[in-house]
């Protein structure tokens, strides 16, 4: 990364710190934080319609915190698979949460692409646009169904060439019910030949995604990729105190990733 990316990333570090920080007390956002982290990893499959973002501390936890994690997560995988961070014209984040993970891959472009997300939470869709703001990228983002924001894209690239795009399913997928993504993995796998990649961004967690396999052999099966990530990296000082305050000794950044190019 450049120095001036990576001061970018530092602003914007700082920012979310002002941001989401600055009205609760220390103990206040570790334990909202240890709420959201509990609601993704032990209760996932207890609470499956309850929102991980259904109060402000857990809004600050996620976009604090998680959200930093996956825009470091995702530069990673995009350095490691060849192809992703070269040729894009528009980068097309599907369950964009706060924007940060097509941040960081329209950022590894040697030319900085334009971006456009859709997610169904209102929070979502203005923390996204502050994300990007912050990050010096251009975008729109719409509340919409990612299912049918999938749809409408492969509709409208049926119809006409238009410029190449990289499509971004970031931690995202497995918050499908089963419907959604059974609609889902068809439009993907005709993406590559309308001119656009895919990249799906996963947990590690087994857990996480019981529908993995059968994805996996899809995308494979369609000459793409399947590939689990641990990476040895050095967090930020301010996320790494984060991480040890809250208990969660976090020692790699791991992430599974389908992608078809």
């Amino acid at each position: 990364m450049t120095a001036s990316r990576e001061h970018g990333l530092d602003g914007w570090l700082s920012a979310l710190r002002e941001r989401h920080r600055s009205s609760l007390t220390s103990a206040e956002f570790l334990k909202a934080l240890r709420a959201l982290s509990a609601r993704y990893v032990e209760r996932r499959t207890t609470l499956p319609q309850q929102s991980p973002l259904d109060s402000a501390g857990k809004r600050a936890a996620f976009a604090a915190f998680y959200a930093p994690l996956h825009f470091l997560t995702a530069r990673e995988v995009v350095r490691a698979l060849p192809g992703l961070s070269s040729s894009a014209d528009l980068v097309v984040d599907l369950g964009c949460g706060t924007g940060a993970a097509s941040a960081a891959v329209a950022l590894e472009h040697t030319r900085w692409p334009d971006l456009a997300g859709v997610d169904l939470h209102p929070w979502a869709v203005t923390e996204t646009r502050w994300t990007w703001q912050q990050l010096g990228l251009h975008g729109t983002v719409r509340r919409l169904n990612l299912v049918t924001a999938a749809q409408q894209l492969i509709n409208s690239r049926r119809k006409k060439p238009t410029s190449h795009t990289t499509v971004i399913l970031a931690w995202s997928v497995n918050e499908l019910p089963v419907q959604d993504r059974q609609r889902l993995l068809p439009i993907l796998l005709e993406l590559p030949a309308r001119n656009a990649n895919v990249l799906v961004i996963e947990p590690l967690a087994r857990s996480a995604v019981p529908w993995w396999d059968e994805w996996a052999h899809a995308i494979v099966a369609a000459r793409g990729r399947a590939d689990e990530w641990r990476f040895d990296i050095a967090l930020p000082p301010e996320l790494a105190a984060i991480d040890e305050a809250a208990g969660f000794q976090r020692e790699t950044l791991g992430a599974r990733t389908l992608c078809l190019t």
